[in-house]
């Protein structure tokens, strides 16, 4: 039985005039593939890690219930909860260096309800983005940066991360987290699977899985509790010195499953770098780019935490940076509790609906 979803102003075939292109800002690339409303477009959508994509509103209304149940099941094996609520942003004061550990009230910020991948894009799922033509789809790309995407080339000059050859990963590396990326790299990979680029809030408030009590906020300093420890985080104290496998140190999860949230590699999110002196925010002379998490070759365990915060610009291109995505619940929500009674069930269990 098909879902109750209202088809005739938002099908796919009204939206795109005749004779035109898609122009879905939100959605780049997608509409003109589902208009085709074959089966197998979808099963390769969903092969090719963009489950999101499928469970957005405007597109779920072309695609049949066996394909949007599988979507939606892909979609939750690789994603977590994230609750709406407060969180505590620590402040980079200049004066004291990055992640000062001063919290204040004042920094508390609203996070509203989002789905984050579990683990970092890996090299095996960023490589589908490339041989898709990812680097060559100019709607999937920050228009400023349009012109220099040619520049974006691997060590032997093809189009991909930094560290690849003839744009390809080393195939010992599939399950490793992609690095050599820039930031307009990852955002463009993000929407091509649907989704975007988390903020400081949304990424912090994930690793630390605040609580409220009395009135206050309570944050775990790292994401598996309060005492650091070198076997659940790959950073230089763990003496491995190199990215694992996106898996590893299951052990240092954080409370809503997120894995390496600590160490192995810095996150790109989608927030500008911001530094106080005092009371007062800098005004920055370029625009620099939020990292989070540390990394495998991080070697100040103690600053090693939740509230852990790099920068770098949005151009650069590092062995220790990669990214992970996320998804407002609004955005699909929606979709998911159509398409199945447990389904919602269990999302509002955890605080969704």
């Amino acid at each position: 039985m098909r879902l109750g979803r209202q088809r005739a102003s938002d099908s796919m075939s009204q939206l795109l005039p005749a004779g035109t292109q898609p122009m879905l800002p939100e959605l780049p690339g997608t509409a003109y593939e589902l208009q085709a409303g074959r089966a197998e477009i979808a099963a390769d959508m969903i092969g090719s890690h963009r489950s999101a994509l499928l469970l957005r509103a405007k597109l779920a209304c072309d695609v049949e219930d066996d394909a949007l149940q599988a979507a939606a099941e892909r979609f939750r094996k690789a994603t977590c909860v994230v609750e709406a609520g407060p969180v505590r942003l620590s402040r980079w004061q200049v004066e004291a260096g990055a992640n000062s550990g001063e919290l204040s009230s004042a920094d508390d910020i609203d996070v509203a309800s989002l789905f984050l991948e579990r683990n970092a894009i890996t090299n095996e799922q960023f490589q589908l983005f490339l041989d898709r033509g990812g680097y060559e789809n100019k709607s999937l790309w920050h228009a400023s940066v349009w012109p220099c995407v040619k520049e974006f080339v691997d060590r032997t000059g093809s189009s991909g991360p930094r560290f690849w050859s003839d744009g390809h990963h080393c195939l010992n590396n599939a399950d490793h987290p992609v690095v050599g990326v820039s930031w307009f790299e990852a955002e463009a990979y993000s929407r091509w699977i649907g989704m975007r680029l988390p903020t400081d809030a949304e990424w912090v408030r994930a690793a630390c899985s605040p609580i409220e009590v009395d009135g206050a906020i309570v944050q775990r300093k790292y994401p598996w509790g309060e005492s650091f420890s070198s076997d659940r985080a790959n950073l230089r104290s763990s003496g491995v010195g190199h990215t694992l496998p996106t898996g590893a140190y299951a052990e240092g999860d954080s409370l809503g499953g997120a894995g390496q949230m600590i160490g192995n590699v810095w996150e790109w999110t989608a927030s500008n770098l911001r530094l106080w002196n005092g009371e007062h925010m800098l005004e920055l002379a370029e625009p620099m780019k939020s990292l989070r998490g540390s990394a495998f070759d991080s070697f100040l365990d103690v600053r090693a935490t939740c509230q852990c915060q790099s920068a770098d610009t949005p151009l650069a291109r590092r062995h220790n940076i990669g990214f992970r995505c996320v998804v407002s619940a609004c955005d699909v929500v929606e979709v998911l509790g159509q398409i199945d009674d447990g389904v919602a069930l269990e999302l509002g269990n955890e605080g969704i609906f």
